[in-house]
This record gives C-alpha cells, sequence and structure tokens, in this order.
C-alpha cells in the first residue's frame, strides 16, 4: 500500500432492510479527502454522508460495468449494416413491412 493511502470504512445499507455490511477500500489521499469533502457537500456534515455516497458511485460503477457489456454486441450489428445503400428513412419503412410481414 502507498504510504500516502488511506483505508476508508464505511456502512453500505440496503434500501429496503436493516442489515449493513462493511466495505475496506484503499485509495490515494488525496482522492479519499476528495470523495470526503464531496459527500459531506452533497448529503450534509452528518452521519452516513459518506456511505451514501459510496452507495451511489458503486451503483454507477455496477451499471457502467453492465452497460459495457451490451457494447460488443452494438459493435457487430453496427459492422453487419455498414454495406446498405439506403438511407435511414427507407430503413425504417423496410423494418416496420418486415414486422407486420412476421406478425401475420
Amino acid at each position: 500500500m502507498p504510504e500516502n493511502a488511506v483505508i476508508i470504512k464505511y456502512f453500505a445499507i440496503q434500501q429496503y432492510s436493516y442489515m449493513a455490511e462493511t466495505l475496506r477500500i484503499q485509495m490515494v489521499e488525496k482522492k479519499a479527502r476528495e470523495f470526503r469533502e464531496t459527500a459531506m457537500k452533497t448529503f450534509g456534515y452528518s452521519k452516513g454522508a459518506i456511505s451514501k455516497a459510496a452507495e451511489i458511485a458503486l451503483d454507477d460503477w455496477m451499471k457502467k460495468i453492465e452497460l459495457s457489456k451490451t457494447q460488443p454486441k452494438l459493435e457487430k450489428l453496427r459492422g453487419c449494416i455498414s454495406d446498405i445503400d439506403i438511407d435511414s428513412v427507407e430503413a425504417q419503412h423496410l423494418a416496420a413491412k418486415l414486422w407486420l410481414k412476421k406478425a401475420h
């Protein structure tokens, strides 16, 4: 662990239960200080401010990870339609016709 690192200890409280779990993380002291300051400015200088901020940060990070899992699928789709010589309006009309045909 770097000598200027700090250990942040917080409680992540689940929204609909009373159970809490302690997570210990290590980060550079400057980043930890900035995180604490931002959390307290946002949620107030009271108990639980750092926990709330950490929970939001973790939720956002997990959503970002889930989103990154879908990106390769989108790239494959872009590659499949890159050589089609029709504009977007024509493509929409064609798609609508195909969906209607498939529905019947």
